[in-house]
């Protein structure tokens, strides 16, 4: 009797390169080549389960918990991926489109083509690889589910959900076991995409949009008296919902606002060849406060402005 086992790949104490073997190793099928970037620290640690069956491939990646980017080439044959991360929120760019996920949240992707995915918090990371010769029967169905972003309470992708992880978490299954989970798997894509031509999900607000409030964002950085007023006054939106936009990726407006302003501070202390005083970039970007942002910067950054400083090699004081 043919058995179809999860693999169970990597341990906590794995270094760096080895971790990143087994990111390759799982996702080389379902992803194609795969590069991951950590922003801080390294990528040791991975560890990760992957469940192969001719018609389905299931992989769970525990990934270190800290921003990261995974740019993926895609994969030579046509089909379809399905992506999860569930420790945070996940940004997918793909070709010209951006699509932003709560933590648990779905989308599904081409698996053809490249893809960059970014995980604000890392964690743990879920992939789905449902090959062409098994999707081809489904086709029509799948065309209103590609390039969709699905939130985690809809119940067919919870039942989706579900299937997915009871196969990765059983030490084994027959083959006509395993076949008959994946074919409950496979019935259940139409539900979903009948749960979208029933009851059409209208999005916050369109992804261009949430692109908008993030442009204007960017362009008031140094206006420490900017608010999420002003966001609304702007976009002819209310204050609820440009803070449902931000929930729904995980975050609030304020602490967006708050990190983008620290990264363009941090930049600008590293970069600065004039070597300005720390406290007017401090005011140049928008803080108001020079003891709150020495304190959020800590806090962020685990050093001091002027200890960062000073190790970039420049003078400037605070």
């Amino acid at each position: 009797m043919e058995i179809i086992r999860p693999l169970k790949l990597g341990t906590i104490s794995l270094p760096d390169a080895e971790s990143r073997l087994v990111c390759r190793t799982i996702l080389l099928d379902m992803l194609g080549e795969a590069t991951i970037t950590v922003d801080e620290g390294d990528l040791g640690g991975v560890t990760g389960l992957f469940w192969k069956h001719v018609d389905l491939s299931l992989a769970t990646l525990y990934l270190p918990k800290t921003p990261l980017r995974l740019t993926a080439n895609g994969i030579g044959t046509p089909g379809i991926v399905i992506l999860r991360a569930t420790d945070g929120p996940m940004i997918v760019h793909h070709r010209q489109q951006v699509f932003t996920l709560a933590s648990r949240d779905v989308i599904l992707l081409p698996a053809d083509t490249s893809s960059e995915i970014v995980l604000p918090d890392g964690g743990r990371f879920d992939c789905a690889h449902l090959p062409h010769s098994a999707i081809a029967p489904l086709q029509k169905s799948l065309d209103r589910l590609l390039l969709r972003k699905f939130h985690a309470e809809c119940l067919p992708l919870q039942l989706l959900t579900n299937y997915a992880g009871y196969l990765l978490r059983q030490d084994h299954q027959d083959k006509d076991h395993a076949s008959m989970m994946v074919a409950h798997f496979y019935s259940l894509l139409p539900v979903l995409a009948q749960e979208v031509a029933e009851n059409p999900s209208v999005p916050d607000l369109p992804q261009n949009r949430v692109e908008s409030i993030k442009a204007l964002i960017e362009a008031n950085l140094a206006d420490g008296s900017f608010s999420i007023a002003d966001v609304a006054k702007v976009e002819g939106i209310t204050p609820r919902a440009i803070q449902k936009i931000f929930s729904r990726t995980g975050t609030t407006f304020s602490r967006y606002v708050l990190e983008r302003r620290l990264v363009l501070a941090k930049t600008m202390i590293l970069s600065d060849t004039a070597s300005r005083p720390i406290s007017q970039i401090v005011y140049s970007v928008g803080f108001n406060d020079l003891s709150y942002f020495n304190r959020t910067f800590r806090s962020r950054y685990g050093i001091r402005p002027t200890d960062l400083r000073r190790m970039s090699g420049q003078t400037g004081d605070a």
